[in-house]
């Protein structure tokens, strides 16, 4: 089982990002029609989400998700990798242990599961939950399968203590974080050169999805406080990636590339 996940990853590396974007798509066809959250069993199909629990559904959601870019932004601000791999396969110039990669040897994946996540529980839709959460966890662990694969290939003695050490996904040792970033400084700039475009689309996605859930779902009008601000909430996403877009284009995000 393990070999075939492994071929898995290897298939799906470069597609990682893409599948994600092309699930919260279809979760934006699929919102208009209501009742597709619903199980297809019997007499569950009478049975409909208030406004109120979908509110909570959504919170919960939006906390994965926010959760999840936190992960993806401390990882990324202290000790950078070259996550698309080389030619987008699997590839690795050094091995990583500073960090959050000192507490975990897959930081910017488990920041990607709880982005998945927080999306699948924000969009709750049955099928979502049966077929699509699941498939999400099997390509993500099957990519991480191939890339210890190809990392205990590489680095040999030295993955295998580091894998005996941290985690595979989930964070610890956090008591020794003040060590593992020792003589670092946060990096703001490769932060946002770096995040900004996967910032705008996936809380953009999350607020138009939510727009339309509650209009579909539960008769919001669009003229209404809360489609408002959610309005307001793409707005401002829209003028934040135009800002990053203009300083990086006048290489105001530029940042020593010699640092961790």
């Amino acid at each position: 089982m393990k070999e075939f996940m492994i071929k898995v990853g290897n298939f799906f590396f470069k597609w990682r990002d893409t599948v994600l974007s092309l699930i919260l798509l279809a979760a934006l066809f699929l919102v208009a029609y209501p009742g597709q959250d619903l199980p297809p069993i019997g007499d569950l199909r009478s049975w409909k989400i208030t406004a109120s629990q979908e509110i909570i559904v959504s919170v919960a959601g939006f906390l994965l998700v926010l959760a999840g870019q936190i992960v993806r932004a401390v990882t990324i601000g202290w000790a950078y990798i070259k996550r698309g791999g080389l030619n987008k396969k699997i590839y690795a110039e050094t091995l990583v242990r500073r960090g959050m990669f000192a507490h975990s040897r897959n930081p910017l994946y488990l920041g990607n599961l709880l982005i998945a996540t927080g999306a699948i529980v924000s969009v709750n839709q049955f099928w979502y939950w049966i077929l699509v959460l699941p498939l999400v966890y099997f390509l993500y662990y099957s990519i991480i399968f191939a890339e210890e694969k190809f990392l205990s290939g590489k680095f040999g003695a030295d993955y295998d203590v580091y894998m005996k050490e941290v985690n595979r996904l989930m964070l610890g040792n956090l008591g020794d974080w003040s060590k593992s970033v020792e003589g670092m400084t946060f990096t703001w700039k490769r932060l946002i050169n770096k995040e900004h475009g996967s910032i705008v689309v996936i809380f953009s996605a999350l607020a138009l999805y939510n727009a339309l859930k509650f209009h579909f779902r539960h008769n919001l009008e669009w003229n209404d406080p809360w489609a408002y601000a959610l309005f307001g909430i793409l707005a401002a996403l829209l003028i934040f990636q135009i800002v990053c877009v203009i300083m990086k284009k006048n290489r105001m995000l530029e940042w020593d590339s010699e640092r961790p």
